[in-house]
C-alpha cells in the first residue's frame, strides 16, 4: 500500500515535516527542498505531479480547488489562531489519530482544519 504523501506550503515549519514523517507519512517541505519562494500555481504543479495533498496556513490553495473544475489535488488549509509549531502538530496529530480515514492516497479533497473543527468538501 502506498503512503500518503504530502507537500508542505513554505508557510508550514520543517519541524512539521519530521513530525508528520514520525507517523511514517511521506513529507515534502518546500522549505527543505529549497523551494520557499515558488508561487503557488507551482507548488499547486508539484502537488498533482507527485500526488501529494497540499497542507498550508494559505486560504488560496482552498479557493484555487475550490474553483478548478477538475480537482486534481487535495489540500489541507489550516485555519489556526495560533501558528506555533506545538499547536500545529497537537493538531494535525489529533486529526490523523481520529480523521485519518478521510485522506488516501489520491485524495483530491478540501479539508479545512481548525483547532476544533474539520470540514471536508470534495
Amino acid at each position: 500500500m502506498m503512503k500518503l504523501q504530502f507537500l508542505l506550503d513554505a508557510n508550514i515549519s520543517p519541524e512539521t515535516a519530521i513530525f508528520l514523517r514520525s507517523f511514517g507519512f511521506e513529507v515534502k517541505s518546500l522549505i527543505e527542498a529549497g523551494l520557499g519562494g515558488i508561487n503557488d500555481a507551482e507548488v499547486a504543479k508539484i502537488a498533482e505531479r507527485e500526488k501529494r495533498v497540499i497542507i498550508t496556513f494559505d486560504l488560496d490553495f482552498g479557493e484555487m480547488y475550490y474553483f478548478a473544475s477538475k480537482k486534481k489535488f487535495g489540500v489541507m488549509v489550516l485555519r489556526f489562531d495560533d501558528q506555533r509549531v506545538e499547536t500545529v502538530n497537537a493538531v494535525l496529530k489529533r486529526f490523523f489519530e481520529t480523521g485519518r480515514t478521510v485522506l488516501t492516497r489520491r485524495s483530491r479533497k478540501l479539508i479545512i482544519l481548525t483547532e476544533t473543527e474539520m470540514r471536508i468538501i470534495e
